[in-house]
């Protein structure tokens, strides 16, 4: 009789009638989908049948045995509810039983040797523990940038290959105190072949049919012997351990505890077999999966450059210069960890994990599956669920901020697995990524000289098949220089510890945790309160199981294991869900809870959460808010600051040192401002603002085109260790305009000198100096935009404070009937009319300060491309600003620009605050100086291009060989606004550049706009196009920008009798190349 999970596709329907019968492809007879899986394209080929059935599961027939694979969120979460599925170790991963046994990876649910490793290993890889093997990882990441520095620039780098040198001398150093040295050898090691050759035979098998296997005698002799040579290698890494200095007892790494530790459930060791197959089982899965994760994500930065300057800017951020990394700089690489996290998305390395249902179920409330039917989650489908994920093939690492990775279906994503059965090494693996991206990024500019075409090479896991990249040292030009602030010595912060005073005061500290984390800094709060005199004892959660202490300090130190409690507080939880569970009465009890765990787990803070709201319903009084300590962002720091709240609540105070009675703090009005600024923002010095164009009477009708207002050359001096690059722009915080200031001051009835405290509610307010006395004046000059456009929330909010009708009425009008956004759009946007212009307009809206604040966006900075080169100025950057000045689109007065307005008034000695910012994608000169470059701007979009130009020629006065770059400049009338053009003759008599003008105010003459004088000059530019030359264009992005996209569109055609398609690819390839960049304002 055969099971029922080898019954036809449609008995599940005919047995249960409300049942539907899960889809399935059409296959051979008897065989089924048997012969129709490619066992090199497994997982790519599930991936593409799941696209063909929308109800998120779909199954396969192996020759009589039918295999669900669901893929859809909602279902998934069923298949993830441990109540009614366990893991199943099934086809291929039993084939790995030869070589792992009861590993971890590959035991069997009901195994006994499984809940004893895992018991005894899950310390080694708690958060804490990730601290200790750092030192490894970084040594190995290293050696690995050394290699790629001694191999040169021109060197292929096989990446699949060194990731996995990587991951297999770190899993083997930091786990097992082994040494492979793969980066002192050409070839990999010899436990690799034998490792592929598993994994390779294990997914041959799983697509012959049994009677096929049976006459495969070569590839099971290979098998056996690939299996032999696994074991003696780890036989020797047992042996060397044994033999070592201190013996087996001598390192608390996975060996070490292995060898040495008993499992705190039934007090057995492991035995020296299980302690072979759980090394090879991290030797495997400790770096396979890993390797293919940073080859996936380094091929993903390649195809997405925008991805790769924002890792690179991060990283230089965190790791300036040549700055070793430490422990604490991987919490802050938020971009990196986003990066790795959506390439597990897209590929997970490995692209699913299979499970069974202890009795028949149905999922989906109309899907049959049976007892122990074996039913697979597949994870290159469920990342791509489009009920969950918005395009779901695009490589968006924004997935992953914080607001939205909170608003995920819990299920969606599953890299690692799920529940008990997850990948007990994932903060490991994730750690160890991080890092070495970290590593990489910080040292080499990374190509792909090939143009690589991806492709995926399948074993049990996934990673990319042939990729080639080459990597060459960065120049010290090419970082992005960030100032960061300095940081509060300790001895400035208040010392809580020192003031504690105990008394002898009973504190329980207790604990709720499987790794050893919560323990350890339970003992640590406990050692601490000892000192202070506190009657601190440390114990489990479950100590209080029966009953709460009824005075005193209770603290607690929690964390989550897959939704439930940890080991240390299963009968607290069992009390807790009983169903005549009363609640313990404490109202003597002063309690505080710190939870533990990763942010990344659906489950993160559950229990200590579940805790805190026992205490609390006890009557317990807290002592501080519950702390939550994430493993997924710094980790370390919110505990320090946890138990810096704690001491403090707890009675600390800093000591008054003898002196005046009384003391003064004075505050400067910029620092202030500076507080709520990002770190990268400094005090600058303007040196200099002046003039660049001339007095335009009696060149032209001005009834033709007006002049160009003020345009000035600013320079400014960078703060001592601040560099830039040529390219750069600075980042520029300005102030309201004082009129602008006083009008909104004298409308709501406030005087200017007034001083005001803020505190705030949202953090969407951080932009505003809460918590200390700001001037009204400086309020509304510093912090706030008062020019922005009102939008619609606004219009509303200003109806709502208002009784008078007649405003009301006038209001209205964009809120509310058929015609109310065209008139809102033309009366409001279109015109650009602010809030403050509706309050001067309307004088019966009564608005608080508060609600005008509420009503306001921060203040922006503004991008300014830095109109110089290091070379020639490296303390002292030039700026090219034009004025916005004239008649308000509103009808009511002149409007002015915020920023440049605020700069053009600028004196020699003021400081204004700004930073340094590399563009993304960057907008830069070839390194190389023999390169031509195509430049194209008009008005004040020349100034990278001055940048540029001064860069090269610098070179040229050095004896560097310079190409010859073209400029196609634009501007009015070259005795009235043609911006440096003295320098640029010079430049041009020096053989640096070639300058086409346009004059759109100069009758006859040949160019009117850029865009004329590119087409005069198209047989110059297709030279330097042909020579390698890269395009620039720079300034207005509504007319002249796609002006020159139309020319060279019309270029390409005249030159190569292309149709308007075939050019407008063309330029598109270009742009996607990087040889036509754009730097465009509106």
């Amino acid at each position: 009789m055969r099971s029922a999970s080898e019954l036809p596709a449609n008995v599940s329907a005919m047995v249960d009638p409300k049942a539907e019968p899960i889809p399935q492809p059409k296959g051979l007879p008897w065989l089924g989908n048997l012969l129709q899986l490619p066992k090199d394209r497994l997982a790519q080929t599930l991936l593409e049948t799941s696209r063909h059935f929308p109800q998120g599961l779909y199954q396969l027939d192996f020759a009589g045995r039918r295999v669900p694979f669901v893929y859809a969120a909602d279902l998934v979460a069923e298949l993830s509810d441990e109540t009614r599925f366990r893991k199943l170790i099934g086809p291929p991963l039993s084939f790995l039983r030869a070589g792992a046994g009861d590993g971890l990876f590959t035991a069997h649910h009901d195994e006994p040797n499984w809940g004893k490793a895992h018991r005894i290993l899950l310390p080694a890889f708690s958060q804490r523990a990730m601290k200790g093997y750092f030192d490894v990882m970084l040594e190995v990441a290293n050696a690995l940038a050394d290699k790629w520095a001694r191999q040169g620039p021109e060197a292929d780098i096989a990446v699949a290959d060194d990731m996995t040198r990587l991951t297999l001398d770190t899993i083997s150093l930091a786990g097992f105190g082994y040494r492979f040295d793969s980066f002192n050898t050409p070839k990999l090691h010899p436990f690799l072949a034998a490792m592929v050759g598993v994994l390779s035979e294990a997914m041959g098998k799983l697509t012959r049919l049994p009677l096929k296997d049976r006459f495969m005698r070569e590839h099971h002799r290979r098998f056996a012997q690939d299996v032999a040579a696994m074991h003696a290698l780890v036989d020797e890494v047992i042996r060397a351990r044994r033999h070592a200095p201190g013996g087996a007892t001598g390192a608390s790494d996975l060996l070490g505890l292995m060898l040495n530790a008993r499992d705190p459930m039934t007090d057995e060791p492991l035995d020296d077999t299980n302690i072979r197959f759980q090394v090879i089982t991290f030797l495997i899965a400790g770096h396979e999966t890993t390797s293919g994760l940073l080859t996936f994500a380094l091929y993903m930065l390649l195809r997405h450059p925008a991805v790769l300057a924002q890792a690179y800017a991060e990283v230089d951020r965190v790791l300036p210069g040549d700055t070793v990394p430490q422990y604490a700089h991987l919490a802050r690489l938020d971009v990196i960890e986003r990066v790795l996290k959506e390439t597990l998305r897209l590929w997970p390395t490995a692209p699913s994990f299979a499970v069974a249902p202890y009795e028949d179920t149905r999922i989906g409330g109309r899907y049959v599956i049976r007892k122990d039917q074996r039913v697979v989650t597949l994870l290159l489908g469920l990342h791509r669920d489009p009920a969950v994920w918005a395009r779901p093939e695009v490589f968006d690492i924004d997935r992953f901020l914080p607001e939205n990775e909170a608003r995920l279906h819990p299920h969606a994503y599953k890299p690692f697995g799920n529940g008990e059965r997850a990948c007990i090494g994932r903060q490991f693996a994730l750690t160890e990524a991080k890092l070495a991206l970290a590593v990489i990024l910080q040292r080499f500019a990374l190509s792909d000289p090939y143009d690589y075409g991806f492709r995926i090479k399948e074993t049990l896991t996934l990673k990319p098949d042939g990729f080639r990249l080459r990597a060459r040292l960065r120049n010290a030009h090419e970082r992005l220089s960030v100032a960061m602030p300095a940081r509060a010595d300790a001895d400035t912060q208040p010392d809580a510890e020192a003031a504690l005073a105990g008394g002898g005061e009973p504190m329980h500290v207790l604990y709720g945790g499987s790794l050893g984390t919560c323990q350890d800094i339970a003992e640590q709060l406990a050692a601490t309160a000892s000192r202070a005199g506190f009657d601190a004892k440390v114990a489990p959660l479950d100590t209080i199981a029966d009953a709460l202490p009824q005075h005193g300090t209770l603290i607690v130190v929690a964390a989550t294991y897959n939704g439930r409690a940890p080991d240390s507080a299963r009968t607290l939880e069992a009390r807790l869900d009983a169903s005549d569970a009363r609640t313990p009465q404490a109202s003597g009890l002063r309690y505080a809870v710190l939870g533990c765990g990763n942010s990344q787990w659906p489950a993160f803070q559950a229990f200590p959460k579940r805790v805190e709201a026992m205490l609390a319903a006890s009557g317990a009084q807290a002592i501080v808010p519950r702390g939550e300590a994430d493993g997924n962002a710094g980790f370390d720091a919110a505990v320090d600051a946890w138990i810096r709240g704690l001491w403090n609540a707890l009675g600390a105070r800093q000591a008054h040192a003898e002196g005046p009675s009384v003391s003064v703090r004075y505050i400067a009005p910029d620092a202030v401002r500076a507080a709520t600024l990002p770190p990268a923002a400094r005090a600058m010095t303007v040196l200099g603002n002046d003039e660049l164009v001339s007095d335009p009477t009696g060149l032209w009708d001005f009834t033709q085109e007006a002049p160009r207002g003020p345009t000035r050359h600013i320079t400014v001096r960078l703060p001592d260790g601040q560099t830039y690059a040529t390219g750069d722009h600075l980042a520029i915080y300005p102030r309201n305009a004082d009129d602008r200031v006083d009008a909104a001051i004298a409308r709501l009835g406030l005087e200017g000198d007034a001083l005001v405290t803020l505190t705030a509610r949202h953090a969407h307010v951080r932009h505003l100096p809460l918590g200390q006395p700001v001037s009204v004046r400086q309020l509304l000059r510093d912090f706030v935009e008062l020019q922005d456009a009102a939008t619609v929330r606004d219009i509303a909010a200003l109806h709502a404070a208002t009784r008078c009708p007649f405003t009301r009425g006038q209001l209205a009008v964009w809120l509310e009937g058929d015609e109310a956004a065209r008139r809102f759009d033309q009366d409001v946007q279109a015109a650009h009319v602010s809030v403050l212009d509706l309050l001067i307009r309307f004088p019966a809206i009564e608005l608080s300060l508060e609600a005008f604040l509420a009503r306001l966006g921060a203040m922006r900075p503004r991008f300014y491309s830095i109109a110089s080169s290091p070379r020639v100025s490296p303390q002292v950057v030039s700026l090219t600003v034009g004025t916005v000045s004239g008649p308000a689109w509103s009808g009511a007065g002149m409007y002015r620009g915020t920023a440049s307005n605020y700069l053009m008034q600028l004196q020699p000695g003021a400081e204004i605050a700004a930073a340094v910012r590399t563009p993304n994608p960057p907008f830069a000169p070839e390194a190389d100086a023999s390169t031509p470059m195509v430049l194209i701007g008009a008005g004040t979009g020349i100034a990278p291009f001055r940048g540029f130009l001064e860069e090269r020629a610098a070179q040229h006065a050095a004896g560097h060989a310079v190409a010859t770059s073209l400029l196609c400049f634009g501007c009015r009338h070259p005795e009235h606004d043609f911006l440096y053009r003295d320098m640029l003759r010079a430049w041009e008599d020096a053989g640096v550049v070639r300058v086409f003008p346009a004059y759109s105010c100069v009758p006859g003459h040949p160019h009117r706009f850029v865009q004329h004088a590119l087409w005069d000059a198209r047989d110059a530019v297709w030279a330097a196009f042909d020579a390698g030359a890269t395009l620039y264009v720079c300034g207005d992005g509504r007319a002249m920008a796609p002006a020159v996209r139309d020319t060279l569109i019309r270029m390409h055609q005249a030159r190569h009798g292309s149709d308007l398609a075939t050019a407008s690819d063309w330029l598109a390839a270009q742009m996607q190349a990087g040889r036509y960049r754009q730097d465009v304002f509106n």
